[in-house]
């Protein structure tokens, strides 16, 4: 009998997104083929660590990491001061001396030794703390093997191309979760084409239909849409919603219900935003849901109006749950999406006026 691969999995955080949720699908399928000896460093726990298989075991960063890698709205929200303090003191330091310095400063060398050392998060160039699992396999993992990950699209979400070409170089494979996002990448950075592959998310489609129809989550009205995003301006325009809204109600339609599903940096603002426009009566900020299914399940359509996807995890699971789709024409679009499964915009106009259609028409 040949003696299981033994893999460490390196993760920024188990909170509810969309990443985290193709992670844990991931970690599930490779645990249910019985390949594999899986242990998993991530620099904070959250939500989803009670979906990853039971005999996983999860390693989690110092006070310091954990604390980095916690959002500081949460943080507050638990009213511990110390905590609330240590917090905005690293992240002064980290703007001051850089991400790279301060996560040198934190890390440490991994003594146990693994066949495979997997960065599964992106390093995204938007923040201070959206980033170091690249890092800490690179540089402070004891592996054979070292693998990243890719999730969003590197032209648009801004790679830095050097920063990349230096980054990247450690790993032996660089997997993206589609062709589109494997074809960009190897666009900035052709030297390391010979490294990349695609490997599309995976899905427990029983268990999406399953949690599904756990609940009715709400009392549903003429047209119900929903988004389901991070709640970050810039990736996801979720402030071009509200404004797509204002425009729907100037144009004397108003008998339709929009509900956003999820959390983020810009919430509060995109909430006063809706006020400010007058379209509160018509978009709900449902905030973070563990569940988020039953609420694609029961609208009449999933919107996404995103600047720039990957291989996005919701349009998966909407077209699992047959719910129609709106999407802009992110790069995976028409790789992820079938013909007959969803609507897609090539631009901003297109996407409002298809909209429009949609509402009118079920109305």
């Amino acid at each position: 009998m040949h003696e299981k691969t033994k893999i460490l999995f390196v993760a920024q955080n188990l909170y509810v997104g969309g990443v985290q949720k193709a992670f844990v699908n991931l970690l599930n399928k490779a645990e249910k083929s019985g390949k594999y000896d899986i242990s998993v460093f991530t620099f904070a726990k959250g939500a989803l660590e009670a979906e990853v298989p039971h005999n996983i075991p999860i390693r989690v960063g110092n006070k310091i990491l954990r604390l980095s890698a916690t959002p500081l709205g949460s943080i507050k929200a638990t009213g511990n001061v110390i905590d609330i303090a240590i917090r905005i003191f690293v992240t002064v330091l980290a703007k001051i001396i850089g991400s790279e310095r301060f996560y040198r400063l934190v890390f440490r060398k991994q003594a146990e030794k693994y066949d495979i050392a997997v960065s599964y998060f992106t390093d995204v160039p938007i923040g201070v703390f959206n980033k170091g699992t690249n890092l800490y396999v690179s540089d402070f993992a004891n592996a054979d093997k070292k693998i990243a990950w890719i999730h969003t699209d590197p032209i648009l979400s801004g790679f830095d191309k050097e920063y990349c070409r230096r980054i990247y170089k450690p790993f032996d494979k660089i997997i993206c979760v589609s062709d589109a996002v494997r074809q960009k990448f190897n666009e900035l950075l052709p030297e390391y084409s010979n490294k990349t592959e695609t490997r599309h998310n995976v899905f427990d489609e029983e268990k999406i239909k399953k949690l599904a129809i756990e609940c009715e989550p709400f009392k549903k009205s003429r047209f119900d849409i929903v988004t389901v995003a991070r709640v970050d301006n810039a990736s996801k325009r979720i402030d071009g919603i509200l404004n797509m809204c204002r425009r729907l109600k100037d144009n004397d339609i108003s008998d339709f219900c929009w509900r956003i599903i999820g959390d983020g940096p810009d919430l509060n603002r995109n909430i006063e935003l809706a006020n400010e426009l007058g379209v509160d009566d018509v978009v709900i900020f449902e905030g973070e849901k563990l569940n988020p299914y039953p609420y694609i399940y029961k609208s009449d359509l999933f919107a996404l109006y995103s600047a720039y996807e990957g291989f996005p995890l919701v349009i998966g699971e909407a077209l699992i749950l047959k719910t129609p789709i709106l999407t802009t024409n992110y790069a995976a679009a028409r790789e992820q999406i079938p013909p007959d499964g969803g609507t897609i915009a090539d631009s901003d106009e297109i996407f409002f006026e298809y909209l429009k259609d949609y509402i009118i028409g079920n109305n």
